[in-house]
């Protein structure tokens, strides 16, 4: 998650409402992306081989566990597509630096695994081209290198069709580092694509880039600033952000719903502040 101190959630006020908005949709849209695969794999790591007498449930072969797992798989394929047209619409440099072509590279399949289930359900409602086999939302499958006994490679097909050989035909995709949840992938029909290699090129991408847009913003503010006069001694305010709001009903008067001070509490976790222009 994106800390407070980051401009795509502390953002200056001097700046217009349509780009504060931008700030805040991208910030959201990463930090989305990070939870659902932060989810994902949680779920991911309740599962067992249920060897030596262990039931399919206690190993945590559970609805819910899939369900949670296929459900987060999407959200993070939406939150990334969002994030690479988010980043394209910063207008940063002429053409585009290095970084965000690699990145959008990089994160692309996601936007393309995303088409290709729009296409399916259309299809689906047209009736052609269903094929046995093809889960209506696809197959989850990951790699758990914890156990000392071997890769363990699960799969979790979303139904109503399904073909077990398909499923276990998935590949492995190259080293993987051991002790955790690794290789995530989701596959559509002929289409797979790697959760964990989009979620990196995230990572490494997200601190380039706003190191970029803050220097670019906070530059054209301060020339802005000297273009009209603004004294730059002056601190400059930036909004708040991220507001979490809890009222407690004790009943009705007379003159309506009333709640006492005590009853209402509120958390701003961008407060408001200010930010010195001659820092820039």
């Amino acid at each position: 998650m994106l800390p407070a101190t980051s401009i795509f959630r502390r953002m200056p006020f001097a700046l217009p409402l349509a780009a504060r908005r931008h700030f805040g949709a991208l910030a959201y849209a990463h930090d989305s992306a990070e939870l659902s695969f932060h989810r994902l794999k949680d779920a991911a790591r309740s599962y067992q081989f249920p060897a030596e007498g262990l039931s399919h449930e206690a190993a945590g072969w559970i609805p819910a566990s899939r369900l949670s797992i296929i459900a987060d798989a999407w959200a993070c394929i939406d939150h990334l597509s969002r994030v690479k047209e988010l980043v394209q619409r910063f207008e940063v440099a002429d053409p585009p630096p290095a970084e965000i072509v690699l990145f959008v590279n990089a994160v692309n399949p996601a936007a393309e695994i995303r088409d290709k289930l729009r296409r399916l359900d259309e299809e689906i409602f047209e009736g052609g081209n269903s094929v046995e086999g093809h889960p209506v939302l696809g197959t989850v499958s990951w790699s758990d290198t914890r156990s000392p006994k071997g890769l363990i490679r699960f799969s979790i097909s979303s139904g109503p069709t399904i073909d077990g050989s398909l499923m276990a035909a998935v590949p492995v995709s190259g080293a993987l580092q051991t002790g955790d949840i690794v290789d995530v992938q989701l596959t559509v029909a002929d289409r797979t694509v790697n959760l964990d290699e989009m979620m990196e090129a995230l990572a490494d991408f997200m601190a380039k880039f706003e190191t970029r847009v803050s220097r670019a913003t906070l530059t054209g503010l301060l020339t802005a600033a000297q273009a009209q006069g603004v004294p730059l001694d002056e601190p400059q305010p930036h909004g708040v952000a991220d507001m979490t709001l809890a009222v407690r009903t004790r009943g009705m008067t007379d003159a309506g719903w009333a709640p006492a001070p005590d009853d209402v509490k509120m958390l701003v976790e961008v407060p408001a502040g200010t930010f010195d222009m001659r820092a820039i």
